[in-house]
């Protein structure tokens, strides 16, 4: 997965593959398309998300987007919003640059020990809550 958030126009890509040749439609909810493959019209390869700080609650509850994948979003949007490097991140939950990387990409399992230092890093945000709203 790939992503991509424009601060100045608080908008968000979200890719689940690249290179597919696709289309732009509507979800429904205002502010979220979606990119369909022009070859399936029901394999869905990314999202556009406009006024992202609004519209993440929606991304993360109701785009039947896995765990790993919703942790992805939300470490990666609160790291830019912080206007933090993921070096800087990586640094402050104690892990590799490369498994940070992974984690932003949503490859990567992750255990109890850097979920609890996600959750220091980012004390008090609700986003958080919600991905890990089944957890408690």
């Amino acid at each position: 997965m790939n992503l991509k958030y424009l601060s100045e126009n608080e908008l968000m890509y979200i890719y689940f593959e690249s290179n597919v040749p696709n289309t732009q439609t509507c979800t429904g909810h205002e502010g979220i398309y979606k990119f369909v493959a022009k070859a399936d019209k029901n394999k869905i390869v990314g999202y556009e998300v406009e006024n992202v700080s609004d519209n993440l609650n929606y991304v993360l509850t109701k785009l039947n987007l896995n765990s790993k994948q919703k942790l992805a979003i939300c470490l990666y949007f609160l790291r830019e919003r912080q206007g933090k490097t993921q070096e800087q991140v990586a640094e402050s939950l104690d892990i590799s640059l490369s498994k940070y990387k992974s984690l932003e990409k949503a490859d990567h399992n992750i255990n109890f020990d850097t979920l609890e230092s996600i959750f220091e890093t980012f004390p008090n945000e609700p986003i958080l809550e919600t991905v890990f709203h089944k957890a408690g």
